[in-house]
């Protein structure tokens, strides 16, 4: 049975992006240095965690794997900032706790 798909109102579509466009810069202005850098690395480590698939915990051991089987030049180039950030991410989130 296929899903029914509601159409939205353009209106609200566009009254809700308005209140966004507001809203973000208003909070943002509200929160404190530490609150804002929090909150960044949070939505970070969110983006990381749904790009890749996978969980924080794994994330080395498959960039390590992805590096193993690279064969092009660029490639394992990029593999290799992507695992410097993953281990400076793990180094943060040790220091914190």
């Amino acid at each position: 049975m296929p899903a029914i798909v509601k159409k939205k109102n353009p209106a609200a579509v566009a009254l809700g992006r308005k209140g966004g466009k507001k809203g973000g810069p208003a909070r943002a202005a509200k929160l404190t240095p530490e609150q804002r850098s929090e909150s960044a690395r949070k939505a970070v480590q969110a983006r990381w965690a749904k790009d890749r698939h996978e969980t924080p915990k794994n994330a080395l051991h498959l960039c390590l794997q992805r590096i193993k089987d690279a064969t092009d030049e660029t490639e394992i180039r990029r593999l290799t900032e992507e695992l410097q950030k993953i281990v400076f991410d793990r180094q943060y989130q040790n220091a914190e706790n």
